[in-house]
Parts: structure tokens; C-alpha cells; sequence
């Protein structure tokens, strides 16, 4: 798979090269979770609060002056199986459709103890 990275403990880079937002590791719906990466990440007033949307801007992150961005989860959003692969779609693609771009490069980084879930969960998305 190799689009996500994998860690055991708490992500740090430096401020201002970076931008890092951290999604609250008690996130326990998909609205909330949606209204938690409007905030995180700045995005624009006339984001929908939904995955097409969520998808959308985060092909454009030119609010961002910052090249690198990540998105940090300390555990998966306790959320639907289903809205959880459309999320985890919704991210790889958009890493994806990052690479080799100079502009920005997306890292989206989940916990070491999530792996499996996720690695089970993507294929079928």
C-alpha cells in the first residue's frame, strides 16, 4: 500500500516548515470528523462538510503557504466501517494525486496499532 505512514508515537516537525494538523484522537462521528478538518486545515468557507467536497479542497491547499502538510491521527475516528473507507479513499487519493507535485506534498500519518484495520479496510473501499 505505502501511501501512509505508520508510527508508534507522537509525529514532530518543525512549525514552520510544516503544516500539521492533529485530528482529535475522540472523534466519534463522521460530521464531527468533517467539521474537525475544516477547522484543522483552514479549509475554505464554501467547504461542504462532505467527502466529495473534503476531497476537493484537499486537491487545492493554496491557502497553505506551508509545502509540506500532514495529517496526523493518534487512532482511526470511531466512525462507520463504511464512512471510515470512504475517508481512508478519500485521503490516499488525494496523497496520491499529490506526489511529484511542487507545490505541496501531503503525508497523511496514522498509528502503528491502526495498521492492520486499515490495510484490511482499504482493498474493499
Amino acid at each position: 500500500m505505502g501511501v501512509f505512514k505508520f508510527a508508534n508515537k507522537s509525529v514532530c516537525y518543525d512549525g514552520g516548515e510544516v503544516f500539521v494538523a492533529r485530528v482529535d484522537p475522540t472523534i466519534a462521528d463522521t460530521d464531527e470528523l468533517l467539521r474537525s478538518l475544516y477547522y484543522l486545515l483552514w479549509l475554505p468557507g464554501y467547504f461542504g462538510l462532505n467527502w466529495n467536497s473534503l476531497y476537493d479542497c484537499l486537491r487545492d491547499l493554496d491557502w497553505i503557504s506551508e509545502n509540506k502538510i500532514m495529517i496526523v491521527h493518534e487512532s482511526l475516528p470511531s466512525i462507520p466501517d463504511s464512512d471510515l473507507c470512504i475517508y481512508l479513499e478519500v485521503l490516499k487519493d488525494s496523497v496520491l494525486d499529490w506526489n511529484d507535485d511542487e507545490r505541496h506534498q501531503l503525508e497523511v500519518v496514522f498509528h502503528e496499532k491502526d495498521k492492520e484495520k486499515i490495510e484490511r479496510l482499504l482493498p474493499s473501499c
